[in-house]
Order: C-alpha cells, then sequence, then structure tokens
C-alpha cells in the first residue's frame, strides 16, 4: 500500500490541478467520503481539477479521477465517492463508476476554496482546490 502511495504522489506532481495538501494558513477540513465496494488489488488513484483553480469569487471546475491497477492499466467500473468542505459537488457524494479508461468526473461548485477527499475502491485521497486571485488592472 505505500508502494501506491508514493506513486500516488508523484503522479499527482504532475498535474498543475492536482493539490495534496492546503497552502499554509487554510484550514480547510478534511471531509469523510462515504464508503465504495473495495477493489480486490492494490491500485494507483489520480485525481485533479481543471481548470486548477477556481475563478475569483467562485465557481465551477471539474473534478477528474483517474484509477489504474498496479502497473498502469485503467481499472474500469471503480465505485468512488467523492465529498467537499467548501463547495457542492453535482454528484451529491452519490456513487460514480469509473469508465473503461478508468476514469469518471464531477463538477465542484465553490465561492471560497475548497478539500476534495475521496474514496476510490477503497483507496482515500485528497486535495486542494484553491480561488484565483482576482487580476487587477494595471
Amino acid at each position: 500500500m505505500k508502494r501506491a502511495l508514493v506513486v500516488s504522489l508523484l503522479v499527482a506532481g504532475l498535474f498543475p490541478g492536482c493539490r495534496l495538501f492546503p497552502p499554509s494558513g487554510d484550514s480547510l477540513e478534511e471531509p469523510e467520503p462515504l464508503p465504495v465496494k473495495k477493489v480486490p488489488e492494490e491500485i494507483v488513484v489520480a485525481a485533479w481539477s481543471e481548470p486548477p483553480m477556481l475563478p475569483p469569487g467562485g465557481g465551477q471546475t471539474q473534478i477528474l479521477v483517474r484509477v489504474q491497477k498496479r502497473g498502469g492499466a485503467p481499472y474500469p467500473d471503480v465505485e468512488v465517492r467523492l465529498s467537499v468542505s467548501g463547495g457542492s459537488l453535482y454528484s451529491g457524494g452519490g456513487i460514480l463508476l469509473t469508465d473503461a479508461r478508468g476514469a469518471t468526473r464531477d463538477r465542484l461548485t465553490a465561492k471560497r476554496s475548497a478539500r476534495i477527499t475521496l474514496n476510490a475502491g477503497g483507496t482515500r485521497y485528497s486535495f486542494h482546490v484553491p480561488i484565483a486571485k482576482p487580476k487587477t488592472e494595471e
């Protein structure tokens, strides 16, 4: 399991919108995702938001989740549940299933920074979606 976490952390670093920890000073609580059917083997989970930040003042972003078997093969039909602190999800926390590519998505709506926590096949994963700073006119 430690190897999967390390791989998840490495994969997370490849996606600019994927954050595992909030910036210092941010105290968003990690919401607890509801249980899902556990998969019988070790998996690698990557999750991120596109765009990587919510617009200034809040708005929407897509939450993307990818689940792979050890070795990199996509893992279809994995149950995924997301929860959020600081916003709402289109799924309402219901069960999502990964497709043939091992992917699923949800939509976050928030007026402030949000913490996404998910449970994918029994593997828990969490990341932060910040609010973009407003552009200043020069």
